[in-house]
Formats: C-alpha cells, sequence, structure tokens
C-alpha cells in the first residue's frame, strides 16, 4: 500500500468548518477541533481531514451516534478499550471523526502537538522530513505507517510537554510542615505494600460507601518489582472533589486528615494517613489527570524497560539533597511525562 501525501492545501480548513457546520447541526454545542496534519498551515499530509469530538461517555453511543447518523455518519471503529475510541465516516467529504470522552489525556495531547507544530517551524519540517521518509516505503497497512511515525511524533510532544507543562496553580496547606532538607531514601519493592493498600481501601470504602466512584493504587507501590519511598498512593474519585463536606469529614473519621487543595488544578485535594504513610489525592470524575496517572501506572507494570528507566532516574535523584520533597518529584517530569507519552500511544 502506497501513502499519498499532498502539499497542504489552503482548502482544508474551510472542509474542517463544513463538517464542523454539520456536526454542531446534529449536536449543538458540542466540543469539537480539527486536528491531524491538516490542521497544521504549511504541513504536508494525506488529504484527509481529522476532527476531534468530545463527548461525555463514547460508549453510551445513544447520546450522540443516532443524531450523528441523521447527518450522514457512519461509525467505523470502536476501540472499548483505548480511551472508548471512537471513529466515524462523513457522508461525502474524506473526514475521519475521532471521538474521545470529557478528560480523556488524548485530547489535550492532539491539541498540544498541533499547536506545538503550527508555532515551531523547526518540529514542524522535522515531522514532514519523517512523513515523506515513510510515505516513500510500500506499507501493508496505514495503521503501520501510522505507527511508524510514532518515534518522531513522541519527540516532538516531549519537547512541547516540557515546554508547555500544565501549571498546577496555588497550593493551598491545610495542614503544613515547614520547608526542610529532605533525603529521599528509596526501598526494594516490597509485596507488603499491596496488603497495605488493600487495608486503606477497605477503610475509605467503609468510610464513603456510595460515594466512591474511583478507588485505585497508584504511584511507584502499586508497580511491583519497582523501588520506592514506603508511602502508599491512593487514588480517590467521588462525584466533586471540590464538595469536602460530602467525604472529607468521614475521612476524618477514619483516620485521615486534609493536607492540601490545589482548586485551579483539577480542584484536586490531598489528605494524608500516617500508619502507613498515605497520599490519597481526591479528584472529580471526566480529568485529565486520572487518565495520566492510570496510564502511567499500567506502562510501568507491563514493560519493563520503562520501569527501569523511571528506577535509573528516581535512584540518580534520590542521591541528591532536596529541599523539599516536592522538589524530588518535580525533577522526575521529563521521564514521567516521556513514558506517559508511550502510554497514551
Amino acid at each position: 500500500m502506497n501513502i499519498e501525501l499532498a502539499e497542504y492545501d489552503a482548502g482544508w480548513p474551510g472542509l474542517y468548518e463544513r463538517e464542523r457546520a454539520r456536526v454542531l447541526g446534529a449536536l449543538p454545542g458540542a466540543v469539537l477541533e480539527h486536528v491531524g496534519s491538516t490542521s497544521v498551515p504549511g504541513l504536508c499530509a494525506k488529504p484527509l481531514v481529522d476532527l476531534m469530538l468530545v463527548v461525555d461517555a463514547p460508549l453510551r453511543e445513544a447520546s450522540y451516534v443516532p443524531a450523528l447518523e441523521a447527518a450522514g455518519y457512519r461509525v467505523v471503529v470502536r476501540e472499548d478499550d483505548w480511551h472508548e475510541h471512537r471513529i466515524l465516516k462523513g457522508p461525502d467529504t474524506d473526514i475521519n471523526l475521532h471521538v474521545f470522552p470529557r478528560g480523556c489525556a488524548q485530547v489535550r495531547r492532539h491539541l498540544l502537538f498541533r499547536d506545538w507544530l503550527r508555532d515551531n517551524a523547526w518540529d514542524r519540517e522535522l515531522y514532514a522530513a519523517a512523513k515523506r521518509e515513510l510515505a516513500a516505503r510500500v506499507w501493508d497497512r496505514v495503521q503501520d505507517y501510522t505507527d511508524a511515525k510514532n518515534a518522531v511524533v513522541l519527540d516532538i510532544l516531549e519537547r512541547a510537554y516540557v515546554a508547555r507543562p500544565v501549571e498546577p496553580g496555588e497550593v493551598e496547606f491545610v495542614t503544613e510542615a515547614p520547608p526542610h532538607n529532605a533525603p529521599v531514601v528509596l526501598q526494594e519493592h516490597d509485596p507488603v505494600w499491596a496488603r497495605w493498600y488493600a487495608v486503606e481501601e477497605a477503610k475509605i470504602r467503609a468510610a464513603l460507601g456510595e460515594r466512591v466512584v474511583r478507588l485505585e493504587h497508584v504511584g511507584s507501590t502499586s508497580v511491583p518489582g519497582l523501588a520506592a519511598k514506603p508511602l502508599i498512593d491512593i487514588l480517590l474519585v467521588v462525584p466533586d472533589s471540590a464538595d469536602e463536606g460530602a467525604y472529607v469529614p468521614a475521612l476524618v473519621a477514619a483516620g485521615y486528615y486534609l493536607l492540601l487543595r490545589e482548586r485551579a488544578w483539577h480542584e484536586h485535594r490531598v489528605l494524608k494517613g500516617v500508619a502507613p504513610n498515605v497520599n490519597l489525592h481526591v479528584f472529580s470524575p471526566g480529568c485529565e489527570e486520572l487518565d495520566r496517572m492510570l496510564a502511567f501506572r499500567d506502562r510501568l507494570r507491563a514493560f519493563p524497560q520503562d520501569r527501569e528507566e523511571y528506577e535509573r532516574t528516581k535512584r540518580e535523584l534520590a542521591g541528591r539533597t532536596w529541599e523539599r520533597v516536592q522538589d524530588y518529584a518535580d525533577a522526575k517530569t521529563r521521564v514521567v511525562e516521556r513514558i506517559i507519552l508511550r502510554a497514551l500511544g
């Protein structure tokens, strides 16, 4: 199979606007973006317009597919296990309408890649050169060509994520310890950590009951074989993390205390447990950080080479002295982002 690339066509944005009007006619108020190579002026591309539609739950097709079908679209791809991703084809123009859930990390990934290429000529030319070289080969499937581009895409995205990080915003400490020199002591993975998590999980579920939307063991202690500080990180999803009255008093009664709030960063809350040492991270549903944390954990569990890369970084950084433990965590950002990007594919 040959891949046919076309020089950038100034008519592509017009094709997107026509599809946008059609989609919004079927789904008023929908979140829709032009993504992919045809969305980047000056970039060569297959003459296929990629659109990204964000809905609450792609698996609930009844909430959006019938309306799109009435407008002439049809579902051609369903990937339930990969971000609930759907692809629809349009009635006339050659397009891919990609559907992702609200809060999916793929949404920011697509937009960041697009915007970075629009603003950075060097990486735009690097990507174009890779596309041209790969398009000159013969492929069994278009997906094989897409997969072959992954190395240069990850290279570009890593630069974009580091240059344009999500700023967490102001941290409001409820219980604050003064900054101090904080040696970071890593331990070899201990199977007892999974048992500690199981005890905490039972405690949290007993305290909150049906208010628990999701509960997961995350962080390094959740990855067998990975050295870590003996700190159990727990991800708790509640209906509304900003509504502290709905969950904080019950968790305090269960032995936790509220450490901090990050109102501007996903309304994130952290509660602490002291025996064992626990960080309980609280978010609302549909938050990108949930997707990222779980993708990172699952990638480290499944790919030994990524686990080893992360552990090497942790050990090197743990050998230094830090003013705050958070500074150690921040120093790991680049390798964490790199692994998350691989996980998101």
